[in-house]
């Protein structure tokens, strides 16, 4: 995602680091991006407890439990989602087509992970769901910048990738799956 978006930069003759470029200084992004990560976990917790038995929320966990989440794997899969995607689509995608167009694109690149396979009710849900983190990512990197908007999904990420293993691994979902995906082919 990191070269699509080096591309898109050398196309429209944009340097890549001005997509780094932020009004606050490196300690308000630093509080920023605290401050925004603590409320995104508050949110995701709150937002499981209320819909942990849903079966959107158990169609979810059952996409990413695919993964390995297994040591120190969620803290390391993460940047890569976090750090690749907002490069993309907040930082080059979101200067050239506006915020709503690159979250429909965001929703796009995310048709695999959450088997977007038809048009039903669960899809409108976690589309909707994703299109409106996106959103709010994308509020985000306008404010407060690329790196606030990085450092955010990264951590709601991670947050995630635990949550998927914790509840993988006390067996509360039905057909629990004991072993893993390994990563090459997993996502």
């Amino acid at each position: 995602m990191v070269v699509a978006a080096l591309l898109i930069c050398v196309a429209t003759g944009t340097s890549f680091l001005s997509l780094f470029a932020s009004r606050l200084s490196v300690t308000q992004q630093a509080i920023a991006a605290f401050g925004l990560s603590a409320a995104a976990c508050l949110n995701a917790w709150v937002g499981y407890k209320l819909a942990s038995k849903r079966p959107i929320a158990q169609h979810t966990i059952e996409s990413y439990s695919r993964l390995d989440l297994r040591g120190w794997n969620p803290v390391l899969l993460a940047p890569a989602a976090g750090i690749g995607e907002e490069i993309l689509f907040r930082g080059a995608l979101q200067t050239l087509l506006g915020v709503w167009l690159s979250s429909a694109l965001f929703v796009l690149a995310h048709t695999k992970a959450y088997r977007f396979n038809g048009l039903n009710r669960r899809v409108l849900f976690q589309a909707a769901g994703l299109f409106a983190v996106s959103l709010v990512l994308g509020a985000i990197a306008h404010f407060t910048g690329l790196v606030v908007a990085i450092v955010v999904h990264t951590v709601i990420d991670i947050t995630g990738l635990y949550t998927v293993r914790h509840v993988t691994s006390r067996s509360l979902m039905p057909n629990n799956s004991s072993k893993p995906t390994p990563l090459r082919g997993a996502a």
